[in-house]
């Protein structure tokens, strides 16, 4: 069963600024590979942080999707984050 929460202005506000947190992360990983592939780090250490990056994304896939308005299907609710995360088939 999934759970079902009112949500607020406020709360769609915090929802945007993890958002964009998440990005601002993952920018930064995405530039840090830029560096270690111009440095000629070790290929294990640049895999290593592109799996963090797949990782990233999957939870700004999910973040996204938790505070989407299409999600939010019964009036101003939205989806439990544990579904979601069996959606990405995540840990």
């Amino acid at each position: 069963m999934v759970a079902i929460k009112k949500i607020t202005k406020n709360d769609e506000a915090k929802a945007q600024e993890k958002i964009l947190n998440r990005i601002a992360r993952i920018e930064g990983q995405l530039k840090g590979i830029r560096r270690m592939v111009l440095e000629r780090k070790e290929c294990i250490n640049v895999i290593t942080q592109v799996t963090a990056i797949r990782e990233a994304v999957s939870m700004l896939g999910i973040e996204m999707l938790k505070n989407d308005f299409i999600c939010k299907r019964e009036g101003n609710k939205k989806i439990d984050e544990a579904y979601l995360k069996t959606l990405f088939k995540m840990k």
